[in-house]
């Protein structure tokens, strides 16, 4: 998992930020007060892979997951989606 103050996380996080917006799926984002910080950065991955924005291969480019992390994270948001739903609707 990347580091919480690795100086790449804003400069990932706006443009993850702006390839949703392209795509016209911002007013679905929580307000959170999401911030360019890891938080955030893991926050836009989620939305993005489950708008189908980002591939799990791009969640862990994004996020430098290994294999075993990629799964573990990405098995957490399913739990997460079936307990609360998606957030949008």
């Amino acid at each position: 998992m990347i580091r919480t103050d690795d100086s790449v996380i804003p400069e990932r996080f706006d443009n993850l930020w702006k390839m949703i917006k392209a795509h016209g799926a911002e007013q679905w984002l929580e307000d959170k007060g999401v911030g360019p910080d890891l938080e955030g950065l893991t926050y836009l991955c989620r939305f993005a892979f489950f708008t189908g924005l980002i591939s799990k291969g791009e969640v862990a480019r994004q996020l430098e997951l290994t294999g075993p992390e990629r799964k573990k994270l990405i098995k957490t948001w399913y739990d997460i989606h079936r307990e609360k739903g998606c957030g949008a609707c």
